[in-house]
Parts: structure tokens; sequence; C-alpha cells
């Protein structure tokens, strides 16, 4: 396999991972506004994974387009992009942190304001990667 058409596998799974990642962030912060805003409830076990998995899902995103900068070349159109990726990786772990580490509960607020932060980045970060 070459580079040519490594780029050509692993550049539509960046593409895709990240709008699929700005969907999940935009449904689990309505999701998470439901439960914590609305019905006055706490953090569930499967809210909690989702997240969890998200998070994961973020780093994926951020090795494939780690693997197309450093490996393949590929240059997204403004290098802001890579800062944008990183946070991308960082948001969820930061305020998965600040839920699991709280004393006062509820602590849904911490994964609504994370789903928030990572729907900007994403938002932001897709509009500085296309090149052309």
């Amino acid at each position: 396999m070459t580079l040519g058409d490594l780029y050509l596998v692993l550049q539509p799974i960046h593409y895709w991972l990240s709008r699929v990642g700005l969907g999940a962030a935009i449904f689990m912060f309505a999701l998470g506004f439901l439960i914590g805003v609305i019905r006055k409830r706490d953090v569930t076990a499967w809210y909690r994974r989702a997240t969890y998995f998200i998070a994961g899902v973020m780093v994926v995103q951020g090795a494939t387009g780690a693997l197309l900068y450093f490996l393949i070349g590929a240059r997204p159109a403004e290098e802001v992009h890579l800062i944008y990726g990183v946070g991308s990786m960082l948001a969820l772990p930061f305020f998965i942190f600040v839920e699991v580490t709280a004393r006062k509960r509820p602590a849904m607020g911490s994964y609504i304001w994370g789903f928030a932060v990572l729907a900007g980045i994403l938002f932001r970060s897709i509009s500085t990667g296309a090149a052309g």
C-alpha cells in the first residue's frame, strides 16, 4: 500500500469521524440538558459509558489526523486546525475528570459543559481543516 492509497483510506475516516463526533456532541449535550436540567437527575451509567466511547472516538479521530499530517504530509487549510484537534481529544477527558472527582452532586453539569465545548471545538476544527 502506497502513501497515496493510505491517504485515500484515512482522509474519509478523518472527515466522517469529525462529522459523527459533532453530531454526537450535540445529541449528548441535548440529552445531558434533558437529564440534568429538565429532569433534575444525575449522570446515568449509560450516559457515562457513551461519553467514554465518544472520547475514544475523538482519540481515534486525532490519531487519524496525526497520521495524515506526519506520515503522509497532508496539511489542513489552516494550521490552527492542529490545536483544535488536540482540544477535541482533551475536552471530554477533562470534564470526565471534573465529574468523577466532584464531591457535590449532581455532576451532570460537567458533561453538559464538556459536550458544549466539544461541539464548539469540532465545529471550528471542521471549518479550518478543509484544504482547498
